[in-house]
């Protein structure tokens, strides 16, 4: 079990570093590509156990009141991880741009950027990590662990340094979630909506 855990990791931090950091696979082609095999990853390794994995997809006992109060939480938290990070660029990084501004571009740009930025990595990351993961951490450590060292393996995967200071907070919280109600659908509305609001500074 540990070892076919393992083996998702690698592929997937494997399947983000080629396109980061190989000038070959730099394209838009290869961009797609990743992402693609990196879903198809995703998915091959949930449905290997799909007898304990389908419970988290359940609706049961889903709370519409307790998803408002986590989007409350995520929003406000995204906000401030967007002007606290904007400060923290300047500060250092004075002559680069950290963040890439993509103001205009059409209807179907901002389709592109929603669904690449916000939907498909909600749904596929939460799948992954929150899901495929830490299932199976769970059947080696305690609770604590599991959450913790998902989190850290979430956050080493989007190789960004900087990026720790948000990505460890926003994956533990993910964590306490889906371990408190037993699905995975608090985690995909709350990253989503995370991701949109990053989105929408692109916009705006």
């Amino acid at each position: 079990m540990f070892k076919q855990a393992a083996l998702f990791y690698v592929i997937c931090i494997v399947s983000c570093a080629l396109p980061k950091y190989i000038d070959y696979f730099d394209t838009t082609f290869w961009d797609f590509f990743f992402e693609v095999f990196l879903w198809a990853n995703i998915i091959f390794f949930f449905a290997i156990n799909w007898k304990e994995n389908k419970k988290l997809l359940s609706w049961k006992n889903f709370s519409w009141q307790n998803l408002c109060a986590y989007l409350a939480i995520t929003i406000t938290g995204a906000l401030i991880v967007h002007y606290a990070m904007a400060w923290l660029n300047v500060v250092i990084f004075p002559d680069n741009e950290f963040f890439v501004e993509s103001k205009g571009g059409g209807l179907l740009c901002g389709a592109l950027l929603i669904f690449f930025t916000a939907v498909t990595p909600a749904i596929f990351e939460e799948l992954g990590f929150r899901g495929y993961l830490m299932q199976n951490l769970l059947k080696i450590s305690d609770t604590h662990q599991a959450i913790y060292v998902t989190a850290f393996l979430f956050a080493i995967i989007h190789l960004q340094i900087i990026g720790l200071v948000w990505l460890l907070p926003l994956a533990v919280f993910l964590g306490y979630i889906r371990v408190k109600e037993g699905t995975l659908w608090y985690g995909i509305f709350i990253h989503f909506a995370f991701n949109l609001t990053a989105c929408a500074f692109q916009f705006f």
